[in-house]
């Protein structure tokens, strides 16, 4: 089985550049340091998507994650792992009855095949493992996950085609319980622990030496001036029609000639070399420094159009970290297969919990920085918090703990509400994702796991 590569940082030829830039229907020219490249009026920015996965479930769900609301729906009290988004209550939809159906047995090859694999593979595919080498005879997934989906459907738009951040993922051991995002069938996609390899992936050629910076100003205004020229002599064989389309083109490098004869820095703002450095990035007493670096990191590619699509993963399947930093240094995995009456580790679960919250909430605070028209880069965004299992002790997969924030311009229903949806498939929750991003589709994954997109999701 051949594993696809990491997303490497793009490189055009002025040649690539060229042909890209002046294809029919395309706005973007794919100049990373300027983000704000095609868009002509102001609020008029691009969607993202983030989803965050954690592992295990949540203890005692009824008491410990399921959030309190009224009549009407609008959360009154959070739960006592989601205290810390309380910041953030006004932008977050919390989900109730949710069941990741494709992990049932009957949807598997064998009824053999672990838990935490089985959930990790089917939360964001909808669909089950394969055979394969792994424990009890398991393999990989069988079929492409949604960021990776609407990422291809963006594809060419920004230099960066997705994200696959980890975070003390086990990354060193290439299993199924690893592997959260898919290319397609059997084409996992590893988190990059390493938050310096992803620095550079992203920001890498705009750290540069003076001289170096002048150099490529240089460069890049010729290909504009090459650009421009080519776009003259179209537009003497186009419409009247097919001009007007070339409008905000011809807008955007005006904006962009401005800032390359400036000198200044696009609207993205300036980046600095890492200032976190650590020898063992799957360091798990180093998770507060490697989570607020590569979260933060995170949402500047974002700000910057440097992608718009980006997966965060904690831990592996199996969820089996140490984290002494929330007052106890036990294994969460361990941990979850203790029992219910077992309120000690029960305590000790909510604390574990309590902190990939409070990560989740780091992410959203970021994204409230960046100011986008009228609002924030959160406004036009989707950050969503999955699990493989609704809870890790009877490996359970109804109920699985969902958590959104972000209106995405207005589509979706994230002001402070809870939605019980009564067993309703996960996989119409990938679904509503996909209509909530403009493509009209019912089914993913799995069909007969579909019945439609969840309208009370979406405004």
């Amino acid at each position: 089985m051949k594993l696809l590569p990491r997303n490497r940082r793009v490189h055009f030829s002025r040649r690539q550049f060229l042909k890209g830039a002046t294809a029919a229907g395309t706005m973007g020219l794919a100049l990373p340091i300027l983000p704000s490249l095609g868009k002509a009026a102001e609020g008029d920015f691009p969607k993202r998507l983030v989803i965050m996965s954690s592992a295990n479930g949540v203890p005692r769900p009824e008491t410990s994650w399921n959030v309190t609301s009224n009549g009407s729906g609008q959360i009154t009290a959070l739960s006592e792992i989601l205290s810390p988004l309380q910041a953030h209550l006004s932008d977050l939809l919390v989900l109730e009855g949710l069941d990741l159906e494709v992990g049932k047995s009957q949807n598997q090859p064998s009824n053999s095949f672990h838990g935490h694999e089985r959930g990790l593979a089917g939360i964001l595919t909808g669909r089950p493992l394969q055979l394969g080498n792994f424990e009890a005879n398991s393999g990989y997934g069988t079929g492409i996950s949604i960021d990776q989906y609407l990422a291809n459907k963006w594809s060419g738009q920004t230099p960066i085609h997705s994200l696959q951040i980890g975070l003390v993922s086990r990354l060193q051991s290439w299993r199924n319980r690893n592997a959260l995002v898919y290319a397609g069938n059997n084409q996992p996609l590893f988190s990059e622990n390493d938050g310096s390899v992803l620095f550079d992936q992203i920001f890498g050629e705009q750290i540069q030496e003076p001289e170096a910076l002048i150099r490529l100003r240089k460069r890049r205004q010729s290909v504009l001036d090459m650009l421009k020229n080519d776009m003259t002599n179209v537009d003497k064989r186009i419409s009247a029609n097919d001009r007007a389309r070339l409008d905000q083109h011809y807008t955007a490098f005006r904006e962009l000639e401005q800032v390359l004869q400036g000198g200044e820095q696009s609207s993205c703002g300036q980046f600095a070399a890492p200032t976190f450095s650590t020898n063992d990035w799957t360091s798990e007493s180093q998770m507060d420094g490697t989570s607020d670096f590569q979260l933060t990191q995170m949402v500047q590619a974002m700000a910057c159009d440097r992608t718009r699509v980006a997966t965060v993963q904690f831990g592996s399947g199996l969820g089996a970290l140490n984290l002494s930093m929330v007052g106890h240094n036990d294994s969460w995995h361990t941990l979850s297969h203790d029992s219910d009456s077992d309120t000690a580790a029960q305590d000790k679960l909510v604390l574990l919990n309590q902190y990939i919250a409070g990560r989740f909430a780091k992410i959203l605070t970021e994204m409230k920085k960046i100011p986008e028209g009228n609002g924030t880069m959160l406004d036009n965004s989707l950050v969503v918090w999955v699990n493989e299992l609704g809870k890790g002790n009877n490996h359970r997969y109804d109920d699985i703990p969902i958590v959104m924030a972000g209106n995405l311009q207005g589509v979706m229903n994230c002001d402070g509400r809870h939605v019980q949806l009564g067993n309703r498939s996960s996989n119409d929750l990938l679904v509503t994702l996909l209509h909530a991003f403009g493509y009209q589709e019912n089914t993913f994954g799995i069909a007969g796991l579909c019945t439609g997109p969840i309208t009370q999701l979406l405004a």
